[in-house]
């Protein structure tokens, strides 16, 4: 069994909580998001009305948001990088680091397609998302699951190929 984020992005409200969770759980210094909610958004105004009447406009505005984080990889490339092997991979899949190791040298954020690990120079070390494995050791949701108003972040167990929410499995 390993966990894994869910994400509804079509009805997030990019409050943001998610993000202001997991940086306040980890106390994380000014530049430093595990979690990061962008705005993806585009289109355009079009007038569509025909020449000496009132113009006609049309739109192909959108507009959504995402949460992303660390989606703990099953062979995470930051891990296979790390020269000082500073990475753990916990049987349920969740991947952190072991700060004690870590030299900081950032081949793991190079390595990173998502650019999860990230510097965190208080500390002098790479940093990411852990999944809040404290919180899931002690049979609660992390911070940032449990910060969602509207409940699209949430986080799902992984079996062999299927997935559980709400005690339902559908494959995966």
């Amino acid at each position: 069994m390993t966990y894994a984020f869910t994400f509804d992005a079509s009805s997030c409200s990019g409050c943001k909580a998610c993000q202001a969770a997991c940086k306040d759980k980890n106390n994380l210094p000014v530049g430093v998001l595990w979690r990061r909610v962008v705005e993806v958004s585009g289109g355009e105004w079009t007038n569509v009305g025909a020449e000496g009447f009132r113009p006609v406009w049309e739109n192909s505005v959108f507009a959504y948001n995402l949460s992303l984080a660390c989606n703990h990889c099953v062979h995470p490339k930051c891990a296979g990088v790390c020269p000082t092997d500073a990475y753990v991979v916990r049987k349920d899949g969740v991947v952190y680091i072991d700060t004690s190791k870590c030299v900081g040298c950032g081949y793991c954020s190079w390595a990173c397609p998502y650019s999860a690990p990230q510097y965190n120079p208080q500390a002098g070390h790479m940093t990411k998302c852990n999944f809040c494995f404290d919180y899931i050791d002690a049979g609660k949701p992390p911070a940032c699951v449990a910060a969602c108003p509207l409940r699209v972040l949430d986080y799902v167990t992984v079996d062999d190929g299927q997935w559980t929410v709400d005690g339902k499995t559908a494959l995966w």
